[in-house]
């Protein structure tokens, strides 16, 4: 914050005007410095903003990978539960082996 130096004391409403507009014109400065700075944080936040939703949907397709390797486990222990031939039930629980390691 800037302090203020009157030189002179004012003797009429020129002088009176004159001290006004210097400390119109200071204090639009400094709100203008003050917007410059609200920008750049927010401009930093909406940059933290897109980092996180670039994590989440890395997070959110990896979550689908894994619930579609769920479902395919699950559809190979089916298999191997209901068929009758045990090489048919021996292949799919080694398949179902393999997609768990």
């Amino acid at each position: 914050m800037s302090k203020f130096r009157i030189d002179k004391i004012p003797k009429n409403e020129q002088d009176i005007e004159e001290i006004q507009r210097e400390i119109e014109g200071s204090h639009h400065h400094e709100h203008e410095h003050s917007i410059e700075e609200l920008l750049g944080e927010i401009y930093l936040n909406v940059q933290s903003l897109q980092s996180k939703v670039e994590e989440l949907n890395r997070s959110n397709d990896n979550c689908k990978k894994e619930i579609s390797k769920i479902y395919l486990v699950l559809g190979k222990l089916l298999i191997a539960l209901i068929t009758k031939d045990n090489d048919e039930k021996i292949k799919n629980l080694k398949e179902v082996l393999n997609l768990l390691e």
